[in-house]
């Protein structure tokens, strides 16, 4: 039995053959996929939220060792977030890069690490159930530097372990489900990461329109102030 093999069986969710493949094998290809697709931006189409409530159903029928399977899958994302991370960094020392950032303002380059800095924890929270976003936003805080090393291996841990406890579980639950509404579950799991990303965009909107009004109005006070004074 060859990884692709394995990989072609996971990419298609073949519960039949992934239960006969060898267990070894099995836990190297899934963790390398999970660490493929959140460190690297090419690695995007991987079906890794997909594979990972894979994971939580093969334990269910006692494929994986269920706590084996989230430990490995938890390291493996947080390791890729890590690559990912590190990417960002050597960036600044391609030449294109560099000139590319020269032109940029330096007023816009301050306002993008003012960002990072304010919401980069909260943000790297919300891109964990985004495909892309999950690899791109640790490549940006490299590059720009938003937040410290052991700030960002710190949070990129946690956000991890709750990423992959929540899909690998939802997918244990589901095995002990009626097939119909299992079927329900999987597809609602899968559209999970667009629901997330409407949520996080209305958040972010809503956020912008209260601190545009509050501003606002900050503004008409200072301007009736200074009217009085006059």
């Amino acid at each position: 039995m060859d990884a692709l093999s394995v990989f072609s069986a996971l990419w298609h969710h073949d519960l039949a053959a992934l239960q006969h493949m060898d267990l070894s094998l099995l836990y190297v290809c899934v963790g390398l996929l999970v660490f493929a697709e959140s460190g690297f931006l090419p690695a995007a189409p991987l079906p890794c939220d997909s594979v990972i409530v894979l994971c939580g159903s093969l334990a269910a029928f006692g494929v994986f060792h269920l706590y084996v399977i989230i430990v490995i899958l938890i390291m493996a994302g947080w390791l890729g977030s890590a690559m990912a991370f590190y990417q960002g960094q050597r960036l600044k020392e391609w030449r294109w890069v560099s000139h590319w950032l020269n032109k940029v303002p330096a007023k816009h380059l301050q306002r993008a690490d003012t960002l990072i800095g304010r919401y980069g924890l909260h943000a790297m929270f919300v891109a964990r159930f985004l495909p892309v976003v999950r690899s791109l936003l640790p490549m940006m805080i490299g590059l720009r530097q938003g937040l410290s090393l052991p700030r960002f291996l710190m949070s990129s841990l946690c956000n991890a372990v709750f990423w992959i406890c929540l899909l690998v579980l939802s997918g244990y639950a589901i095995s002990y489900l009626p097939p119909k509404l299992a079927g329900i579950v999987n597809h609602l799991l899968i559209i999970a990461p667009l629901m997330t990303l409407v949520i996080a965009s209305l958040s972010l909107l809503v956020g912008w329109l209260f601190h545009r009004r509050t501003r606002k109005r900050r503004s008409q006070l200072t301007t009736e102030q200074e009217t009085l004074i006059e």
